[in-house]
């Protein structure tokens, strides 16, 4: 069990190194929806409870995976909320990962020295140490390092018990193989598949020896299924029912024709793109070197000349690499978020790969140039290897946090990723609202297919018996007015606005509707992390008279609460259509001051193009015309920045 120092010192660097960038880029918090979800079913786990009713007004608190049926549970199987328990225990669930991926980096050392010796187990945990991809992911919420980690554990286990079958190794194989199942069950059927079928065929040939290696490993392996089946029953009401069907449906599920929660059903057309979109992800981000990640597994293409006992063993760790891919190829939602995210529990096969072509480098190159001076080439090796690995920290992987010229928070990491900030919250918090309800209003178009996309910078901070100080809640129009008499003993305020700039205005029902009183001063009190303000005219940048004067005009004749980039694009395509081409100019970029999602920029500016042509402005006209002709979505900001956008 010696771990060699330059393991354990890289295994402190990746936890030092995750949650760095776990504070200063994730705040410590969950962005994406599933991260959120996971927290939140952490949370009602630390209550005792698989679920918890679902709250008055329960249509008010819909979140995207969250199944809000009369229960109020996540979608997901319970393995992953589970282990966030721990970290709810230490009052810190953002530190898991960064626990998970050091452990990890002793686990790839041991794996490489059990499957091909001590160098390649060394040169694994250090790949896996300066992997961007690796160590952005672990520094996230979500449960594909969890699950990597549990992936890895299996295979050492795995392959101990092929060399050494007792009772304790099959149990752990199991234990880790049964996790990633509570974690992640397809992923974990298709990577495990070509692993189980080596197995079995050395059991059926030494059929007693392995008896009882086999009995614990199958053991384990059965409590783990019958565990993830008994939740679905509990939560779902059918063993074989899964949380996602009950949130999105039977289109949700595997195969060519299934649309989730998309429009467009799966095709074997989309399977081979997203799958060859995955490996070009991988090759740009795995290690984030110049030209290709790959860079290190080209030797193992030479198979003739590696030793055939080894050989054997790479095809075999590539076999649940390939086996994996042809699994997402049949599932519809294999989109790249956070590099190749569903493929990230083959990490450890693509370590070991990459450190075994390390190895072979030398043998090949000195097999071929025989006059080459061994230590010449070691050399030589070692500073191509520092001189990659320092362009993926320096350039690499400053490019893919803050990508340049882009406000849309999908794209890089540093900018409320996946439109979630902690600073309403903070802001909310700095102030006496003492047991309040915000309703949240945001004011951007909607986010295709995430209906309820924009509040979870709100729902985040609820807890499951909704008993904090601050409970959020997302706007639901007229209707606000019914979630009133759920919450009697509470002061509600709506919230509207974006991510950066909102108004927070008291609420309260007279005469059977909602008023709304004068927006909250916050000049003398509390901290502002967002900016408040005290008109709706303030989120728009009044650079002309005639402009300010629209603007006014907007919320002369309309309630301040129903103008928002929908409102505002459309019925600048009804000026359009009537011809009143400086108008409906104005109404798209009132909305371009607004909207943050590349797509719905794109739709806005050919708008605006047709007006600007039509009114004269031809200069105005080319610039746009220039920019969406590049066909890149960093450059739909910032194009009149004068203007505001």
């Amino acid at each position: 069990m010696r771990i060699p120092w330059p393991v354990i010192l890289c295994a402190l660097f990746v936890f030092i190194f995750t949650n760095l960038i776990s504070y200063f880029i994730f705040e410590h918090i969950p962005h994406i929806n599933d991260e959120i979800v996971y927290l939140f079913q952490a949370q009602i786990f630390m209550s005792g409870k698989l679920y918890c009713p679902s709250p008055c007004g329960k249509e008010f608190f819909d979140f995207t995976h969250m199944i809000n049926n009369g229960k109020w549970y996540s979608q997901y199987p319970f393995g992953y909320p589970l282990l966030l328990v721990f970290g709810l225990l230490l009052k810190a669930p953002w530190i898991v990962n960064p626990l998970f991926a050091a452990f990890s980096i002793i686990i790839f050392y041991f794996l490489g020295k059990e499957i091909y010796d001590e160098k390649v187990g060394v040169l694994a945990a250090v790949l896996g140490s300066v992997s961007i991809w690796f160590l952005l992911m672990s520094s996230t919420m979500m449960s594909h390092t969890s699950c990597m980690f549990f992936t890895s554990v299996f295979l050492l286990f795995l392959f101990r018990s092929l060399k050494n079958p007792s009772f304790a190794n099959g149990l752990v194989a199991g234990l880790g193989l049964g996790m990633v199942i509570l974690i992640r069950p397809y992923a974990a059927f298709f990577i495990s598949l070509p692993f189980l079928i080596f197995y079995t065929g050395k059991l059926l040939k030494h059929f007693r020896r392995n008896l009882k290696n086999a009995t614990a490993f199958t053991l384990i392996l059965l409590i783990s299924i019958f565990s993830l089946l008994l939740y679905n029953y509990l939560t779902n009401d059918n063993f074989l029912t899964f949380g996602y069907e009950v949130s999105h449906g039977k289109a949700h599920g595997i195969g060519f024709g299934k649309t989730g929660y998309t429009d467009i059903p799966h095709t074997v057309f989309l399977g081979f793109t997203q799958v060859f979109n995955y490996i070009g992800s991988l090759n740009k981000y795995l290690f984030g070197w110049p030209l290709s990640s790959f860079f290190a597994i080209v030797p193992l293409f030479f198979l003739m000349k590696i030793n055939p006992e080894s050989r054997k063993k790479d095809l075999l760790l590539a076999s649940g690499l390939f086996s994996l891919l042809a699994g997402l190829f049949f599932f519809w939602g294999t989109y790249i978020l956070i590099g190749a995210r569903m493929i990230f529990e083959a990490l450890p096969i693509l370590l070991l790969l990459s450190a075994r072509g390390l190895d072979e480098i030398p043998k090949l190159s000195l097999d071929k140039f025989k006059k080459i001076n061994r230590n010449t080439l070691n050399k030589a090796l070692i500073s191509t290897l520092i001189i990659f690995t320092a362009y993926a920290f320096f350039i690499r992987l400053p490019q893919w946090i803050w990508p340049p010229e882009t406000e849309w928070y999908y794209q890089g990491y540093a900018n409320k990723y996946a439109a979630v900030t902690s600073n309403i919250n903070r802001t909310l918090e700095s102030v006496d609202l003492n047991k309040s309800l915000v309703i949240m209003k945001f004011i951007y178009h909607p986010i295709e297919h995430f209906p309820y996309g924009w509040w979870g910078s709100g729902f985040l901070y609820n807890d499951p018996q909704l008993e904090n100080n601050i409970i959020y809640t997302r706007d639901r129009g007229k209707e606000n007015l019914n979630l009133i008499q759920c919450f009697p003993e509470r002061t509600f305020y709506l919230y509207l606005g974006t991510l950066e700039k909102g108004m927070l205005l008291p609420m309260k029902k007279e005469g059977g509707k909602l008023t709304y009183g004068e927006p909250v001063d916050f000049t003398e009190k509390g901290k502002k992390f967002v900016e408040l303000i005290d008109r709706p005219q303030k989120f728009y940048n009044l650079y002309s008279t005639d402009y300010s004067k629209f603007i006014d005009h907007i919320f002369e004749q309309n309630d301040f609460f129903n103008v928002d980039v929908s409102s505002l694009f459309e019925t600048g395509k009804n000026h359009k259509d009537q011809k009143d081409y400086e108008t409906a100019a104005f109404y798209f970029e009132a909305s371009l001051q607004i909207e943050k999602q590349p797509e719905v920029r794109n739709q806005i500016l050919n708008h605006l193009v047709s007006c600007y042509l039509k009114s004269g402005r031809i200069e105005e006209a080319r610039i746009i015309t220039q920019r969406l002709g590049k066909r890149i979505q960093r450059k739909l900001y910032n194009i009149f920045p004068e203007k505001g956008f």
